[in-house]
């Protein structure tokens, strides 16, 4: 009797030992659960612009002491806020406006804003000296590119305006005398000026991620 009861502890003391190491271990055994399925997907967005009417602008018969002006509406076509600019994207024909110095006059605009004025177009293209010596006010070229407008929402509308004038002081002067306005090149070879093969002023109208400025 005494061997079977130390038999009985000994399987007693096992189990205890058993119960307290599962403890130890924490919970085991069936448990409830859920999953739910999610995906991470989007669309992209766009960036275009487009003219509402004709980009090309024209000035008509343009004679010394009087203004022209012309103007075109641009539309945000894409999906995303847009930047605006005006780009002169023909290096001769923009050197060949600032070629003008006081004989010529121009303006940029846009949506009623003044973006550039000026009467002394120089941008020193030719090795001429500073125009602070030629005129008190200095003289300012028309850059390469001008930001026309700011986080342009998709399908809103702008507009930009462009105005020139001859110089009052340039009446007699051969080249008022019919023909293009603005022949280019100028560029001067061997000391003679080159004969123009183009004139006018292009520029783009370019649209941009909001924040970022048209590429060379």
């Amino acid at each position: 009797m005494l061997k079977r009861n130390k038999a009985i502890i000994g399987a007693g003391g096992v189990a205890v030992a058993l119960t307290m190491a599962l403890a130890a271990l924490g919970p085991t055994g069936a448990y409830f659960s859920d999953t739910e399925q999610g995906s991470i997907d989007g669309t992209k967005g766009s960036i275009k612009i487009a003219g509402v009417d004709s980009l090309d602008l024209h000035f008509t018969n343009m004679l010394p002491g009087e203004m022209q002006t012309v103007s075109e509406r641009y539309v945000n076509n894409g999906l995303s806020p847009q930047d605006v600019w005006v780009v002169f994207n023909n290096a001769e024909a923009l050197h060949a406006l600032n070629d003008e110095g006081t004989f010529m006059e121009f303006h940029l605009s846009a949506n009623g804003t003044a973006l550039f004025d000026s009467a002394n177009l120089n941008d020193n293209g030719d090795g001429v000296p500073g125009c602070a010596g030629f005129d008190p006010a200095g003289c300012w070229p028309l850059e390469r590119a001008y930001k026309l407008q700011e986080n342009l929402a998709p399908g809103s509308i702008g507009k930009v305006s462009f105005s020139a004038m001859i110089a009052a002081k340039a009446v007699g002067q051969s080249e008022v005398g019919g023909g293009d306005w603005l022949p280019y090149p100028v560029k001067q070879q061997n000391g003679a000026p080159v004969t123009p093969t183009d004139a006018g002023l292009p520029y783009q109208i370019v649209a941009t991620q909001v924040g970022q400025e048209p590429g060379h």
